[in-house]
Formats: C-alpha cells, structure tokens, sequence
C-alpha cells in the first residue's frame, strides 16, 4: 500500500514537474514563437507598396520605355477545404477546376498546369502557381474569384521588368536598371525589391525616375488572412517621374541605321553620330557601336558605354576651323591672301600635307585642308588665343549634360604645351574630344557664337502626367563676332561645295562642314599606329539658318575608306536626305520660301500657242503645254490670270477650240490619280503627266500615298508615296 502510494506521488511530482517546466518554456522563453504568433493579431505588420517605376518619351510623346508590375500568385488549398466544409454544395474540386479556368485565361500558364498544382499530393497547404502575373491581369483575376466566391487567392507583389518599345533602338542611350533586394529603413525585417539604374539614361536620371516607397499596416487572423482594417495607418507609394527627352526617335533610327550601314561598308571598328540643334543645344539623337554589336544581345547592348560621350578620339582637320576663326576676328589675313603652303620644316619636325600643295588662299586652306597653311596661319594666331579659344568651346572638360561616364576628354593645360603642341593642336592633335563635345563645339560655330549646354531632357512629368519642370535652353558664354562667324561659314560652305566634303553637296539645301582623317594613337601612346585612323565628318544645315548640327565618325575603318570624304561624307549625306524628308521636318518648306520668288500669272486665254509661249518665255514662266487641239487656242491656263504663284514651278496650258474641253479639263486633270499597286517607276510617270510632285521613299511596288485618290490637287503640290 505504502508503495503505491509513493509510486503514484513521483508520476504525480513527474507530472507536475513537466507542466511547470512547459508552462516556464511556452510563458518566459517562449520556446515555440507563440509571442510571435499571437502578436500578429493584434500587433500590425508592415506591407511595402512600391512605386512605378517612372516612364521616358521622345520628344514626341512616343513612348520608348515603359515599366510592367509583376505579382506572384499562391492558393491556400486548406482555405478552399474549409470553405467547402461549411457550405456542403460546394465540391472542392470542382473549385479547384474553376479557380484553374480564371488564372489560365488572365495569364500565359494552361489550366492543365494549375490543375496538376492544386491536386498535387505536397503536405503544404499554400501551392505556388506563378509569379508572372501581370498588374492588368491580377485585378481581372481578384475580380472573378470574388465573384465566384473562391477564396484562398494569395497574392504578393514579385518584381518589375522594363519593356522598351523600340528593341535595341538608342539602346547604349537609354541604358539598363539591375534588380535586386536590399534592407532599408523603412521599418520592416525583410530585404525589398528595388530596381537601379546603372547605365545611360537610367542611370542619369535615376533618382528622378525611381519614386519613393510606401506601407501599410495589416492584421492577420489565425488563419494567416488579412483583415481588413481602414483605421491602420499608411504611407502611400509616389510612382516615378517620367522624363520627356529631346531625341527624336524617327532622326534616332535614321542615325542608327546609316551608322550600321556604314560599319559595315567601310568595315570599321565602331561608328559614332550625334544629331543637336544648334540654337537650343538640345540632342536629338546620337548612337555608338561596334562590330561586334551584332553578336550582343539586346540587354547586354544597353549594359554598354554611350560612347558618344565615353569614348574621345583625336579630331584631326575638323578643328582647324577654331584657328581660322581666330585669325578672322583678329583681321590677319582676308580671304584670298595667299599662303606657301609647301612642306613646312622646322627644327626637328616637318610638316607636310598629304597632297602637296605650292600656294593656296588663306580660305582654300580651310577648303582643302591644308595643315602646312593651318600651321602658319596659328602661328600668327599664337598659342594662349588658341588655348583660350579651344576652352571656351569646351573641349577639356565635360559639357554639362549630366550624361553617365561622359569623359573630359584630353587637352593638357597650357603651361604643360611644348615645342609641336601649336601646331599639332591647330590641325587636330595633341587633344582629344568626345563626338558630343566636338558637335557642341560646331553648334557654336552655326548658331552665332553661343556655346549651348547640352541638354537630353526637355520636360518631366509626374505619374498623373503634370508638367513638374521644363527645360529651357542655357547659354553658357559667347565667343567671336557676327562678321567673323558669317565668313566661316561662306568658307565650311565651300568645302561642301568644291572641296574636301563635296560628296555631301545637296542640290536644293546649303550645307557646311569640315572633314577630319585623324591618325590613331597606337596602344602603347608613343606615336601613330599604321594605316589605322578616325574618319570624321562635322557639319550643319542650312547655312543660312542652321537648324541642324551633324557629327558622324567611323573607328578604324579598312584603308580604302579611311579618307572621310570615303566614310563619313557620304553617310552624313543619306542621314540629312532622309532627315529633311520626314513630316516632321520644316527644313525646306522654310529654306523654300526664303528663295521663292513670285510673280503674277499673265492672261494667255484666247491667245494661239506661239503667242501664248512667246508671254511666258518673256516672263521666264516654266510651262507644260495639253493639246486637246493642236491647231486651236489656249482655252484654259492653270493657275488663273493675276494669281500669284512661284516662278519655280511650271504652269499649264490647254490648247482646244471650245468652252467644253475647258470644262473637261478641269474636271478631270486637275485630281489625284491612284498609285497604289503601280511600281514606283509607274507610278512616277503618271503624277508627272498631271505635274504633280512625287516624293518617294522605298523601292518597288507603291503601297500608299499621303494625298488620296480623286482629291484636287494644286500646282506643284507634293505628294509622298512609300514603296515596298
């Protein structure tokens, strides 16, 4: 008895021991987390809301870089159990099925797959399903499940991807943004999801397009659901800031796809081009490559250096105008001074062109690019002028366009010039320059002496599209005069017209510029490599008026194009035709009505043929003569007696006996005439029957027309046709 008695007090004791020893572990030491548990109900958590990340534009509105929220989505199967356990015409299955149907119709993953997740034999009750779900997507997915009465949807925010509208178009420009998770202080435990920019425009603006983070608190019930709460506080996320750039995404494809042309043709290294407009400094497109671009992918293009602004070359003959303008301000030579430019020796170094010349103007100098007369013509310039000069228009120092990894380029301080730095400098060596500072330096020389900031971004917006601030053009200083600056343009206009650049010659636009064959540097920097060279070409249009700025440079290109007049020339050429084509373009509608000339048409009803020529020739009317009759008189005349028109165009005379094939006439030879399906040689003889003017783009067959078929058409009007 007494045994039992103690037998039963040690289970007793035992008993009570552990339940101490429990009570001690779950209480104070909370062994289990259940603090942690409990607390969730009624201590709030933290949600992170993050932010868009902000859009960018061309300075068109049209949208070049976007950002696409992606969301994972898990369903909690024993949410759906229990559901169908308290509503018993509710069968489990047949909710699995449905909840598969409205994810699969909202995504890309098949039903079949979800399926298989949800009826997987896994001891876990929430299954993963994707976390591919776009933004868009998710609300139409939140929305049928609620009305379906399906419950156990989980969803959590994953990540964001960048789409670009254009694909690899202004890729080294736009640049790319790396994900990854970090701690911040904005009280949570958990890493966030954050997305930076580490190159070209992302990185830039970065800041301006990042946006700031936002929370909320949120309470879960002990089945680890959310409950809903309006009195819990939050910070509401602030999406990104979109940019509005100053490229022009139509001149940027223009720019691109003349520099691949080109890499390939003149089988060069790399391909440099900028596009500005020299009164505002604003870049209108620029782009680099290399050869072996074409076996990068689109990503790894952007993860590469805009090389218009990274990479600096030695600019060669297109700096020799610095030194003339100097030597115009200061009156030491008139234009047609001449100047021995035989081989130039001077105590241990000669100086000689590549084609030898005896005697040349001190503007022929210019136009064919002489470096012996460039090098006499600095020395009268003297060395601080040019330093001073060369400064001024920024080379040795970056721009200021807040462009990432824009290099200084190199141009040493003038204390630390020798004996060859005068003039080596004065005909492109001894200094370096990016293509950005060298197209900077020649929108100076357009535009009348004020050295721009270079500027990309032309206007930020916030994420309801309200203009936050806009960028006006900043002049930084000005330099030279009127007089001096007009004559060195008559001078770059003759180096297109008769000189080294004719090949960039344009029949109905002036254009000015200078051409640059610049040895390369070899690797180990102690002289110039063989047959190795920078093919350079800088120049703007209209002289008159310049509206465009235009530098395009080839890396190395094969030795039969090394000459720029071979690369750079005619590549400079196709981008400005195709340019001054664009709808866009007010190019030469303006430069047209500064040259128009205009005259009153004379009265030539009633008169024969012969009488009626012998007016217009008087007059220096061009016409087009339609017989309807050859031995009648002139029965109608297009434009009308009185009417003003320009003298460049040619006006139409009817020949005929009565009123009736006047009536005729107009009825039928004065409408567009359909040119769709006809090839573009067709095509271009029928418009020219009916004077109309054709401006095509593409080959072969005419597949549209910017004037419809049966509209009247005046004299002279024009009409773009685009062949396929």
């Amino acid at each position: 008895m007494k045994s039992r008695f103690i037998l039963l007090l040690i289970i007793f004791s035992v008993i009570i021991i552990y339940w101490i020893l429990h009570l001690f572990a779950v209480q104070v030491v909370d062994l289990y987390d259940l603090r942690y548990r409990s607390e969730g109900r009624y201590i709030p958590g933290k949600e992170i809301l993050y932010p868009y990340r902000g859009s960018i534009f061309d300075r068109n509105g049209k949208m070049m870089v976007s950002s696409l929220k992606y969301y994972q989505i898990d369903i909690d199967r024993l949410s759906i159990d229990k559901f169908c356990n308290r509503n018993i015409d509710r069968d489990v299955n047949k909710m699995y099925d449905k909840a598969a149907e409205i994810i699969s119709e909202h995504s890309s993953i098949s039903k079949k797959t979800i399926l298989r997740k949800l009826r997987s034999k896994t001891k876990s009750n929430s299954i993963f399903i994707t976390k591919k779900i776009k933004e868009s997507q998710l609300v139409e997915i939140i929305s049928e499940f609620r009305n379906s009465k399906i419950p156990g949807l989980i969803h959590n925010f994953d990540s964001m991807k960048r789409t670009y509208a254009y694909g690899q178009l202004a890729a080294r420009v736009l640049g790319m943004v790396k994900e990854k998770y970090v701690k911040e202080e904005i009280g949570v435990n958990n890493s966030i999801y954050k997305m930076n920019g580490v190159c070209g425009i992302e990185s830039s603006f970065d800041e301006k397009l990042s946006g700031n983070y936002g929370w909320k608190k949120i309470l879960f019930d002990g089945n680890n659901r959310k409950i809903p709460n309006p009195q819990l506080a939050e910070k509401r996320e602030v999406n990104g800031e979109s940019l509005i750039l100053t490229i022009d995404i139509e001149m940027q494809e223009i720019l691109e796809n003349n520099l691949t042309e080109g890499l390939k043709n003149y089988e060069a290294k790399k391909a440099y081009g900028i596009i500005m407009d020299p009164n505002t400094g604003e870049i209108l497109a620029m782009s680099s490559m290399s050869d072996k671009d074409k076996l990068l992918s689109e990503s790894q293009l952007r993860s590469l250096p805009n090389m218009v602004v990274s990479q600096d070359f030695e600019p060669g003959s297109t700096i020799k105008p610095v030194t003339s303008l100097l030597a115009l301000e200061k009156k030491l030579y008139k234009s047609s001074d001449k100047i021995n430019c035989r081989t130039y020796r001077l105590k241990n170094r000669t100086i000689k062109d590549a084609h030898e010349f005896k005697s040349l103007s001190f503007k022929d100098i210019l136009v064919h690019s002489s470096n012996v007369g460039i090098s006499k013509v600095a020395e009268k310039v003297g060395g601080l002028a040019l330093y001073n000069r060369l400064h001024q228009l920024g080379f040795g120092h970056k721009t200021g366009s807040n462009l990432a990894s824009e290099s200084t380029g190199i141009f040493r301080k003038f204390n630390k010039w020798n004996s060859f730095s005068l003039h080596s400098i004065s005909f492109g060596q001894e200094i370096s320059a990016t293509t950005l500072q060298l197209a900077n330096a020649y929108c100076t020389l357009a535009n009348g002496g004020k050295v721009m900031k270079p500027t990309i971004l032309k206007e930020i917006k916030n994420y309801k599209g309200e203009s936050v601030s806009q960028f006006e053009p900043i002049i930084i200083r000005e330099i030279s005069n009127k007089l001096a600056l007009d004559t060195l343009k008559v001078y770059l206009q003759e180096v297109v017209d008769s000189g080294t650049a004719i090949a960039t010659k344009l029949d109905y636009i002036k254009v000015a510029g200078k051409t640059g064959t610049a040895e390369k540097k070899d690797k180990d920097g102690k002289g110039y490599g063989e047959f190795s060279y920078i093919s350079v070409f800088a120049g703007f249009y209209p002289v008159e008026n310049p509206q465009i700025v235009t530098v395009i440079a080839f890396d190395e290109p094969d030795y039969r194009y090394h000459y720029a007049s071979m690369s750079a020339v005619p590549t400079f050429k196709k981008i400005a035709e195709e340019i001054l084509i664009l709808p866009t373009c007010n190019i030469l509608p303006e430069v047209r009505r500064e040259q128009q000339v205009v005259i009153k048409m004379p009265n030539i009803l009633g008169l024969s043929e012969e009488k009626a020529v012998s007016v217009l020739n008087e007059n220096k009317i061009q016409f087009t003569v339609m017989h309807n009759n050859k031995s009648g008189i002139v029965v109608n005349q297009y434009p009308k007696a009185d009417v003003d028109f320009d003298i460049e165009n040619k006006v139409i005379l009817v020949i005929g006996s009565d009123e009736k094939e006047t009536e005729n006439f107009e009825e039928n030879d004065f409408k567009m005439p359909n040119l769709i399906g006809l090839t573009l040689r067709k095509g271009l003889n029928r418009s020219r029957k009916k004077n109309i003017s054709i401006l095509a783009e593409g080959r072969g067959i005419i597949v549209s027309q910017s004037i419809a078929p049966g509209l009247k058409v005046k004299l002279g009007e024009k009409c773009k046709v685009v062949a396929q």
